[in-house]
């Protein structure tokens, strides 16, 4: 299969040198990407400034703000080319309502900084291609309980334009590659907990090959 995947941070400008961002490094993003391409996988990455940078795939791009993002993605699957898209990138919810020209002083007494929302993409992303690709969201929580992190993966099921759902917690992130993930077809099954990368890896290339989901397809 032909995956665009997505990783990193998003960088929301408040002047020329300084921004908006989060602490998202796109090592997830990556990971899978190699894994992906090693599988088997056509794999475009298209990557945060400053993100991790994977071994394995060759069609390697950068984004920086939502905007930016936004607009490669519609580039992209405007082309008709792929057959999922598998969005791990962090996208800051709000950015400046206002860019300064050049850079604000360093001596101000104080400053503020007025934000308002970004677009979220992840329910846009059918709608950018002629043949509605497979989508994989991923939803990160902080320190959530059992009702919470449902109600958060509930939320992107609910716009009926996500196939997938990766969930995993922020309290998790210290195990590194081998930290838990939770991989919910809908939110009326129960998730598949999966161990680490690796195991993440294995669940999305399975679920890619399913046959109700393969590019000729009923549901593409």
């Amino acid at each position: 299969m032909r995956l665009l995947l997505t990783s990193g941070a998003t960088r929301e400008p408040i002047d020329t040198v300084r921004f908006l961002s989060n602490v998202s490094t796109g090592h997830t993003g990556a990971r899978l990407a190699d894994v992906l391409a090693q599988r088997g996988h056509a794999v475009t990455l298209l990557r945060g400034e400053g993100a991790a940078v994977p071994r394995e795939v060759h069609e390697v791009l950068t984004f920086s703000s939502t905007e930016n993002l936004q607009n490669e993605l519609k580039r992209l699957l405007r082309t008709g080319d792929y057959d999922a898209v598998i969005h791990c990138a962090a996208i800051s919810d709000y950015r400046p309502a206002e860019t300064c020209k050049g850079k604000l002083s360093s001596y101000a007494p104080e400053l503020t900084l007025r934000l308002v929302p970004t677009p979220k993409l992840l329910p846009e992303l059918k709608h950018y291609a002629p043949r509605p690709p497979v989508i994989v969201g991923f939803k990160l929580t902080a320190g959530a309980d059992a009702d919470a992190r449902l109600l958060a993966v509930s939320k992107l099921f609910a716009a009926g334009t996500v196939d997938a759902v990766i969930h995993n917690d922020m309290d998790d992130l210290a195990a590194g590659d081998a930290r838990p993930f939770h991989a919910y077809r809908s939110t009326q099954q129960t998730p598949a907990s999966l161990a680490g990368l690796p195991a993440l890896a294995d669940w999305l290339h399975a679920f890619l090959a399913r046959t109700d989901l393969a590019p000729d397809s009923g549901m593409r």
